[in-house]
């Protein structure tokens, strides 16, 4: 019994080690599956890391032990014809702090007390706003931006005495500087705070001007400490490259001298346009807009272009008023150019023989003329009779010239319209332009063809019109207008010239020569008798445009364009005046006045030679102002006043042994009987200021009392007829006993 109990015991064991042996070997079997199946997790999550996130890993890996240090290139000059700079870019400085780490050498913190006194004594802040950023809780709050390097190298002083070492950021950054401030604002246009173009020429020739930004490669170690071996790696920065305009500063200057004054005088609703051109090489000399304003503070512009107060419009109103300012209406702005058309129509009608110059009776003026249904008015309202082409153009008789436009055709016109540029759009390496806006020609009807024919009901750019002049003016050659001659890439030194682009021959040499002789006629015996300037020869036409229906508060436009010299013409000149109210709103009126103004001075700067004779001065009892600085005041006083003058002396001591040490006029000037002379010694600290007051349209001796009564003087160029243009214009502030230049001519009947 016992033997048997003892077998099932060894039975037993021998199944429970069976048994057990099984299990284990089941749980290896788990176990290794377990494992095998881990191991391919881990493999197939190894080459997702490896094959999908890998680049990106790798990516963030390469970033964190390798940084980037942008370097900014350095942004293009402008230059005006002569090398003169108009926008350039200087060094500045971006100034910050992290807040609550500002630092001394020794560790302790600097007051905040002590950064405000420091920011608002640098960097004009107000106590509140320097307060606000340095008790800022942002990681980094920005102090000054655009800082100049006088100004940070005081601050930097301040630093180094202060000896605070941690916790202010001082980052150089470039800054756009124009020196001539407000010349040809809106054509050279300005850059935002990122030195990216924003408007005219800076945004238009942006990607020659920026160049390319460079950087620096540096490997770092586990720490972010720059590792200081080859693998440094420096990609140079691509400066940008200068341009060269084909803009003369003195040229620009002049011409906006007398838009400014033109469109103050005739109080000018939308302001006006002046844009010189030389028609042999396209080169645009001068693009003058008014208003204008300042490069250097764009933002900075008042309540120009609003009514009403300032600080009651909008943002949105504002930015709309300061973009508006920034355009360039001479490229971009579309304009009726009335009268100035005629131009356009009479070189047509040459071109093809459908009329001569000077034969009579080709056209008829009884003031109105029936078209279709409709009645369109002559601007004069007395009849101009029986006319010639020429005739035609002096008086610009809009019945003729609806006359001369059906004889032509609307297919033909338009042909010629394409040829002279006026679908195309013209300057827009300079601005946004657009196309003419033409009714289509299969809508064009006899309406439409009778004012198109005088320039109306249609609209063009300003610089179209010249553009298509000049061709008249270029023996009958078109060529595209140039703003940028030359330019220069800064690195390399190399100069790239952009040629001049003769485009096509519009009319034959003959038809030009006819042209300008009839402009010459225009200003000799026409409407552009205001145009005249004595010593050279001027060809014109003026041109007046009435407000559309519905904008009879927008004004008259009154244009002039004018040519110099008649033969080998050289200069072209276009004058616009918008918005023109009153009795006084025609183009030979307004605008012709400024033409003659702009081309006595231009034509002289540019070395155009006079046809010999001189501008005709009344001289009559002029007499020469001596030199009297030196003298004594009494000495000074009896030598002029025994030459006929009035003096006025301006000293605080005796008269007797004062000197003389400056006097107004300067002696040289010639000028008549009665002149105002100022003498002012060392001590005379106050100097009286008058007002010009505004003599346009007055005889020549009402204009010189009403200056006498103002302590000013008077210097006339003419001998008949009343004032038509004065420089400084009316409501000027200057010096007592300033010369005032005034031109008096003949009264206009026909002006249109």
């Amino acid at each position: 019994m016992e033997k048997i109990k003892e077998k099932k015991k060894v039975r037993k064991s021998k199944e429970t080690q069976i048994a057990e042996k099984k299990g284990i070997d089941l749980r290896i079997k788990i176990t290794a599956a377990i494992a095998m199946i881990g191991l391919v997790i881990v493999s197939i999550s190894l080459a997702i890391t490896i094959f999908v996130h890998g680049p990106q890993y790798s990516k963030e890996a390469y970033s964190q032990q390798v940084k980037n240090k942008i370097i900014s290139p350095n942004r293009g000059t402008i230059f005006d014809t002569n090398g003169e700079i108009l926008a350039m870019s200087v060094a500045v400085s971006t100034v910050s702090i992290n807040p609550g780490t500002v630092k001394y050498s020794d560790g302790k913190d600097v007051p905040n007390d002590v950064l405000i006194q420091a920011f608002t004594k640098y960097f004009s802040l107000s106590e509140e706003e320097a307060r606000k950023k340095v008790e800022s809780t942002s990681s980094v709050s920005v102090i000054a931006k655009k800082v100049e390097k006088n100004i940070m190298d005081e601050f930097k002083k301040w630093m180094e005495e202060e000896k605070i070492t941690t916790g202010i950021n001082i980052d150089e950054d470039m800054k756009r500087e124009y020196p001539y401030n407000d010349l040809a604002s809106n054509l050279i246009g300005v850059c935002g705070d990122d030195n990216y173009g924003l408007s005219g020429l800076e945004d238009k020739w942006n990607s020659t001007l920026t160049g390319t930004a460079g950087k620096v490669v540096t490997a770092n170690d586990v720490h972010g400490e720059a590792i200081s071996d080859e693998t440094e790696q420096y990609i140079a920065p691509e400066n940008g490259s200068n341009l060269y305009l084909t803009i003369d500063t003195k040229v620009q200057g002049i011409a906006e001298k007398y838009i400014e004054q033109a469109c103050i005088e005739n109080n000018a609703l939308r302001g006006g346009n002046v844009i010189i051109m030389n028609p042999q090489s396209g080169d645009i000399l001068a693009m003058a807009t008014y208003p204008d304003y300042n490069l250097n503070s764009p933002m900075d512009i008042g309540p120009t272009g609003l009514t009403g107060t300032w600080e009651d419009y909008t943002q949105e109103e504002k930015l709309n008023a300061v973009y508006g300012l920034w355009n360039n209406k001479a490229v971009s702005s579309m304009y009726e150019p009335g009268s100035t058309f005629k131009l356009i129509t009479s070189s047509v009608a040459l071109e093809e023989n459908v009329v001569e110059t000077d034969h009579a009776g080709d056209f008829h003026c009884n003031v109105q003329y029936q078209v279709a249904d409709r009645t369109i008015s002559c601007w004069s309202a007395t009849p101009h009779g029986s006319l010639s082409l020429r005739e035609a153009l002096e008086r610009s008789c809009n019945p003729a010239f609806m006359q001369l436009g059906q004889k032509i055709g609307a297919k033909t016109l338009y042909k010629y319209y394409d040829a002279f540029g006026f679908f195309d759009k013209i300057g827009s390496d300079i601005a946004t332009t657009y196309p003419g806006k033409f009714t289509d020609l299969n809508k064009v009807g006899p309406v439409e063809l009778a004012t198109m024919s005088f320039g109306q009901r249609f609209t063009i750019s300003p610089l179209q019109l010249i553009s298509a002049v000049s061709a008249i003016t270029n023996d009958g050659v078109y060529v595209n207008p140039r703003i940028v001659k030359q330019i220069e890439n800064t690195d390399t030194g190399t100069i790239e010239t952009l040629e001049t682009e003769k485009v096509r021959q519009v009319i034959s040499k003959e038809t030009s020569e006819k042209i300008k002789n009839m402009m010459e006629s225009v200003v000799v015996e026409g409407t552009g008798k205001h145009a005249k300037v004595e010593g050279y020869s001027i060809g014109g036409k003026s041109g007046t445009s009435e407000p559309t229906i519905g904008k009879e508060d927008e004004g008259y436009v009154a244009s002039f364009i004018a040519i110099s010299p008649i033969e080998n013409t050289q200069v072209v000149c276009l004058v616009i005046v918008y918005g023109v109210t009153g009795k006084n709103h025609q183009g030979g009126q307004v605008a012709g006045p400024v033409a003659a103004q702009i081309l006595s001075e231009v034509l002289p700067v540019l070395g155009i030679t006079s046809d010999g004779t001189e501008p005709i001065e009344n001289t009559e009892n002029n007499i020469a102002i001596s030199n009297v600085t030196g003298k004594t005041m009494a000495e000074a006083k009896r030598i002029l006043e025994q030459s006929g003058f009035s003096v006025k002396v301006n000293c605080n001591g005796d008269e007797n042994t004062t000197i003389v040490t400056d006097q107004v006029p300067k002696s040289g000037v010639a000028l008549t009987s009665g002149a105002i002379v100022c003498l002012y010694a060392e001590d005379s600290d106050v100097r009286v200021s008058q007002t010009v007051p505004n003599i346009k349209g007055l005889s020549a001796s009402e204009a010189t009392n009403i200056l006498r009564n103002s302590g000013l003087n008077i210097k006339i160029t003419g001998t008949t007829g009343n004032v038509v243009s004065q420089d400084p214009y009316f409501g000027t502030s200057v010096e007592e006993g300033t010369v005032i230049n005034v031109v008096i001519k003949e009264d206009l009947v026909d002006a249109q």
